[in-house]
């Protein structure tokens, strides 16, 4: 039965794909089949399709490797890789700039915003529109941007185009890179227990096939401020338990965790702004919950192929960075989710 199961579900996922690159879309039930072959199989059938994809769209040459997450040759990328391939992340020494963190926090702190839904109690059953984040009268866990603002900032524009950023999400893919998913995001010290909607409970990420994520600290965080969390080592083949696998696509206690994995493997992200993170969340991984103050993350995603789950599409209105403008005209199939092709 689990065998009939597995091939219903690889045959959805192969007629899912067709549709995907004919139509550029792809079929919730494909999607789906997706999520369930991943549990099923603990990673190996999306390591199979990553194989295929890094066949059919080797890396791009690349100018260089410069840019806000330091200076790397071969050595240094091949390094991050074998890093980020064993642990599941890696912390970058170079953190980005005062000022630019300085303009992102402006941004976020003036623009309109979303306040999620909340699960758990005192919050909104549904999502909010605000004209901007107000720290002194708090509506619920998290703030969301849009992704249409998000992308039309220059400043995220500027690391759109980053050549660090890229080299490193290439090296790791081992294929042409596609910048998707990008957000940013408060979480508060609003409510005294963490929330799923807020994505404060531990799980795994299966929006795209294999992908790599960089979350940039905006702010200061320390223990209180709701650090990012990662079980280090869980985004390998077989490195989450069936036993919780099982479970499917779902959040899951502190205490779940706890008793699979041993507490050194807890990774808890406390660092000062502009502080760089590069994470594979295939493997389980939490926002903390916010005990005083709060947390402002940017973050910006590359997979390896858009197929997967379905995001409101965001197009650039105008490249006002040239460092982007340069990438997107040697390197298109990078900034295909948001600039139209020519």
């Amino acid at each position: 039965m689990a065998v009939a199961s597995q091939l219903r579900s690889a045959a959805r996922l192969v007629l899912g794909g067709i549709q995907h690159v004919t139509q550029g879309r792809t079929p919730d039930a494909a999607y789906q089949s997706l999520i369930s072959l991943f549990c099923r199989t603990g990673g190996q059938s999306s390591d199979r399709l990553s194989q295929l994809i890094a066949l059919a769209n080797p890396p791009y040459k690349l100018p260089d490797a410069r840019g806000v997450a330091g200076d790397f040759d071969a050595g240094a990328l091949k390094a991050i890789t074998e890093d980020l391939d064993a642990h599941g992340y890696h912390v970058f020494e170079h953190r980005l700039p005062s000022d630019l963190c300085d303009s992102l926090l402006k941004f976020a702190s003036t623009n309109p915003c979303s306040v999620r839904a909340s699960s758990g109690a005192g919050g909104s059953s549904k999502s909010l529109m605000v004209e901007s984040y107000d720290p002194g009268k708090l509506l619920g866990h998290r703030y969301d941007f849009s992704g249409h603002d998000i992308i039309n900032n220059a400043d995220v524009q500027r690391l759109m185009g980053d050549h660090s950023l890229v080299a490193v999400a290439q090296s790791y893919l081992r294929s042409k890179p596609v910048l998707d998913v990008m957000g940013m995001w408060w979480h508060t010290a609003f409510g005294d227990e963490p929330d799923a909607e807020a994505a404060q409970f531990y799980h795994f990420d299966m929006d795209r096939i294999k992908w790599l994520k960089f979350f940039i600290y905006l702010t200061d965080v320390g223990p209180e401020n709701g650090p990012h969390c990662f079980i280090e080592g869980s985004h390998r083949t077989g490195g989450i338990p069936f036993s919780l696998l099982e479970k499917g696509y779902s959040r899951l206690t502190d205490e779940e965790v706890a008793a699979n994995y041993s507490a050194d493997r807890a990774i808890e992200f406390t660092a000062p702004r502009g502080t760089i993170i590069a994470e594979d969340t295939r493997g389980l991984h939490k926002g903390k919950h916010v005990r005083k103050g709060d947390r402002l993350m940017l973050q910006l995603q590359f997979s390896n192929s858009l197929f997967g789950g379905y995001y409101p599409p965001s197009r650039i209105a105008r490249v006002l960075d040239p460092g982007l403008a340069y990438m997107a005209n040697r390197f298109p199939r990078i900034y295909s989710n948001y600039l139209k092709q020519e």
